[in-house]
């Protein structure tokens, strides 16, 4: 994404550049009163590959893009571990993003135009004045995307490296079919699979052995992501490769309970393409599969129907023994983890981004009660678990098909996840848990039948200070953070700088944000109109959350 560079202080929305290409993408918002001066040169910073030169950011600081943190994951080196750089000798001028990994360029609200499997590459975003031995906190975003869209390039984080002070880093990793490819014959080669969450591994060894040459302090990283970026996380906090390699973690709507297939289920994935491709098993399947074109092994993967939520994380990382031991939401509760200062939450109405690109958007009409029950039905598996289900979730009492079924999305798929997920953390570690609650965020896209709420992604404006727009549009008098909106966007970025530097968000003057406990359940609320804390169960009562976790506990898979 394009960081928006208009500089007054309530018309901030209106000067976006490009479009995001993610599908959670959405509205950013950007803010004034951090733009600095520009450094008067390029500053260059030795690697263990080479040495790399940056370019001045326009809010001040340097920026470099496209830096590779291994081989290019082509050839022979398809559906294989990460290879490490090969140096290069002179200077390379990190002025340009590297590509996306491979993905549909098509996928709403505007996906990425190009990609390839040529695509481990990061971006480094350095405050002003941080030099070498600066030891500043550094900030690892984890794309979103439903692991088969999406990119590191897509999220400017000079705004928020600036306002945090810290240096945040922006990853690139393989995507759908190519980052999480299950086969009999890859295990016999390699027992370690999940190559996304290998390379997002390989990214974090790379600040290790690096960051210090940018000023920041590899003893303190932050790893932070949202959907599938916080899928992510908490996949990285169970597997055993990752330990060492970050030392706090923020999880934004994609709690531990979702995300992982079992084996057996990516397995079945994986036979299918290969069936498909005409690659039988024995000797030479890999043989096969690695000489097809990249477009022939994308157009054979399974794709995203979001009218179908089983769809959405079709193509997941899955339990491989190896880099996902087990599934996270068992070995978060059992304390098998990686034990470091979590922040964990999500935002008010997730489902209503999903249910508006299935129905509102993609057909230009509503969700009807027939498919409601329907969907209802399909989810729940029988009826009678369908009956109980719409007791608490009518489309009467919640308004329409439309807010009826999104709620239940919300609270099924998210933020009872998020509470369990709190829960089972902070048995173990100190845990901070968050819900974004603020209302007033413009749509993707005019929805004429139901208005979005706190939307999934919606918080991304307010952390990232930065506008994405679906495309370059000319100023809209609907694109203006209020006052209110620039204050929370403040207020989130100090308690999300403070906890990269600290483990807690607190300190700064702001609202003390208690520790979350089994027994309080404290959760900070965060909109424009107030910053609280919510205890006792609120949240969790909010989103029927007892019905999921019963429901969880039952093995209805819902």
């Amino acid at each position: 994404m394009q960081q928006d560079q208009a500089m007054k202080p309530y018309g901030l929305w209106r000067q976006a550049r490009l479009a995001t290409k993610a599908c959670v993408a959405t509205v950013m918002m950007a803010t004034a009163g951090w733009i600095g001066a520009a450094q008067a040169a390029p500053a260059s910073v030795q690697t263990e590959a080479g040495w790399v030169q940056g370019v001045a950011g326009q809010d001040g600081g340097m920026v470099y893009k496209g830096l590779p943190f291994a081989q290019p994951p082509i050839g022979d080196l398809r559906w294989k571990a990460p290879a490490p750089v090969q140096p290069w000798g002179g200077v390379r001028v990190a002025d340009q993003a590297g590509q996306a990994c491979k993905q549909d360029g098509a996928l709403p609200p505007a996906g990425v135009p190009n990609s390839s499997e040529d695509c481990l590459y990061l971006n480094v975003n350095v405050p002003p004045g941080v030099q070498p031995g600066s030891a500043v906190p550094v900030m690892v975003w984890i794309h979103g995307g439903a692991f088969v869209t999406g990119a590191g390039s897509q999220y400017d984080g000079s705004r928020l490296a600036q306002s945090t002070g810290a240096i945040v880093v922006t990853i690139n990793y393989r995507l759908g079919i190519f980052g999480l490819l299950a086969l009999d014959a890859l295990s016999a080669e390699s027992q370690a699979g999940n190559y996304a969450l290998q390379d997002q591994q390989a990214a974090l060894r790379w600040v290790q052995h690096n960051i210090a040459g940018f000023g920041g302090d590899p003893r303190r990283v932050t790893i932070f992501g949202q959907s599938a970026g916080s899928i992510s996380v908490c996949q990285q906090l169970v597997s055993p490769s990752a330990a060492g390699l970050f030392q706090r973690a923020i999880m934004q709507s994609g709690p531990c309970t979702a995300g992982t297939l079992t084996r057996a289920k990516a397995l079945a994935t994986g036979n299918a393409l290969a069936q498909k491709l005409g690659c039988a098993a024995g000797p030479s399947q890999l043989t096969c599969l690695r000489s097809k074109s990249s477009d022939e092994v994308f157009n054979a993967a399974p794709s995203i129907d979001f009218t179908d939520p089983s769809s959405l994380l079709a193509l997941s990382p899955w339990v491989d023994g190896v880099i996902l031991p087990a599934a996270p939401k068992d070995l978060v509760k059992q304390g098998k983890f990686n034990r470091v200062p979590m922040m964990v939450g999500n935002t008010k109405d997730e489902g209503r981004l999903f249910i508006a690109l299935a129905y509102d958007l993609h057909r230009g009409a509503p969700l009807t009660e027939a498919e409601y029950q329907a969907l209802v039905t399909g989810i729940a598996g029988n009826a009678a678990v369908a009956s109980i289900i719409t007791l608490d979730y009518s489309s009467k009492r919640l308004g329409s098909p439309d807010l009826a079924a999104s709620a239940l999305m919300t609270d099924a798929l998210f933020a009872c996840g998020s509470q369990m997920s709190a829960r089972s953390l902070s048995a173990y570690v100190s845990t901070y848990a968050y819900e974004f609650q603020e209302e007033q965020v413009p749509p993707l896209v005019a929805d004429p039948f139901m208005a979005w709420g706190a939307y999934h992604a919606s918080e991304l404006p307010f952390l990232f200070q930065s506008r994405i727009a679906t495309t370059p549009a000319s100023p809209d008098p609907n694109d203006v953070a209020t006052p209110a909106q620039l204050a929370l966007s403040a207020r989130m970025v100090q308690y999300w700088g403070r906890f990269a530097a600290t483990g807690d968000p607190n300190g700064g003057g702001q609202l003390n944000w208690p520790r979350f406990n089994s027994v309080i359940a404290a959760t900070q609320q965060l909109s424009a109109a107030k910053v609280s804390t919510n205890y006792l169960g609120g949240i969790y009562s909010k989103h029927q959350c007892l019905l999921w976790d019963t429901a969880t506990a039952l093995g209805l898979g819902l």
